[in-house]
C-alpha cells in the first residue's frame, strides 16, 4: 500500500496564453516528474484513424484537410478561433476524448514519477472541466499585456490575432479562483524556476506530514509573499 507521501496524485498546470507554462514544465521534466501535455493529446484525438478526427472532418469540411488527408490545423485554427460557436463545437467533440486519454496516461505515469506525482499541462484545463479529475491547480499568471506581447512575438501574430486569441480563454481573475498554488511570473526565467522549486519543495513537505492536498490553499498567500 502506498504511504500518503507517494499515493498518486494529479496535478493540474494552467495558465493563459504565454504565460510561462512551458518553463515551468522544463523545470519539473528536468526535475525528474512526468508531465502530461494536453496539447499533444489534443493533435492525437485529431489524426487519422484516432477518435475525433472523422467527427471533425464531418463538422467542419474537406476544407480543413491537407492533401495528404492530415488535418490543416492553420485552417481549423482560424476557422474556430474566429467564431465562438465553432470553437465550443470543435472542443465538444475533443475535450471528452481528451479527459479519457489524460486518465490513462496518469495511471502509467504515476508509477514512475517522484512520489507519484504527475502534472496535466493544460491551457483549457478549466474551460475543459479537466481540473475536475485533479487533485492540486497550479496557475502560472502574467500580465495581459506582456502575454499579448509574448504572443505576438512568439507566433508571428498581428496584435488584433494576438487579442484575439487571449480573449477565447478564461479571464485571468477566474482561473486564479481555482488555484492551489499561484506561480506569478514576473521575473526572469531564473526567478520562475525558483518559484517552481519552492511549490515543489511546499507540496513534499505536506504530503510527508500526512497533510491533505488542500491546506496548501490557505498558505497560498502567505507562500509568495
Amino acid at each position: 500500500m502506498n504511504s500518503p507521501d507517494t499515493e498518486p496524485v494529479l496535478i493540474g498546470l494552467t495558465g493563459g496564453i504565454a504565460s510561462g507554462k512551458s518553463t515551468v514544465v522544463q523545470y519539473l521534466l528536468q526535475a525528474g516528474y512526468s508531465v502530461i501535455d494536453a496539447d499533444k493529446l489534443g493533435h492525437k484525438v485529431l489524426e487519422p484513424g484516432n477518435p475525433g478526427y472523422n467527427k471533425v472532418v464531418e463538422k467542419f469540411g474537406n476544407e480543413i484537410l491537407n492533401p495528404d488527408s492530415t488535418l490543416n490545423r492553420p485552417v481549423l485554427g482560424r476557422i474556430v478561433f474566429g467564431d465562438p460557436e465553432k470553437l465550443k463545437q470543435l472542443n465538444e467533440i475533443s475535450h471528452p476524448i481528451i479527459e479519457d486519454m489524460i486518465q490513462k496516461e496518469f495511471k502509467k505515469l504515476a508509477s514512475v514519477s517522484i512520489g507519484g506525482v504527475v502534472f496535466l499541462e493544460a491551457a483549457l484545463l478549466i474551460e475543459a472541466n479537466w481540473h475536475k479529475v485533479c487533485q492540486l491547480i497550479w496557475v502560472v499568471t502574467l500580465e495581459p499585456a506582456v502575454a499579448i506581447n509574448r504572443l505576438q512575438e512568439r507566433d508571428g501574430l498581428s496584435q488584433t490575432e494576438a487579442q484575439s486569441r487571449f480573449e477565447t480563454q478564461l479571464a485571468p481573475e477566474e482561473r486564479l479562483t481555482y488555484a492551489d498554488v499561484v506561480l506569478q511570473n514576473e521575473g526572469s526565467q531564473e526567478d520562475l524556476f525558483s518559484l517552481t522549486q519552492q511549490a515543489l519543495q511546499k507540496l513534499k513537505q505536506s504530503r510527508s506530514d500526512n497533510l491533505s492536498q488542500k491546506p496548501l490553499t490557505a498558505s497560498r498567500k502567505s507562500f509568495y509573499e
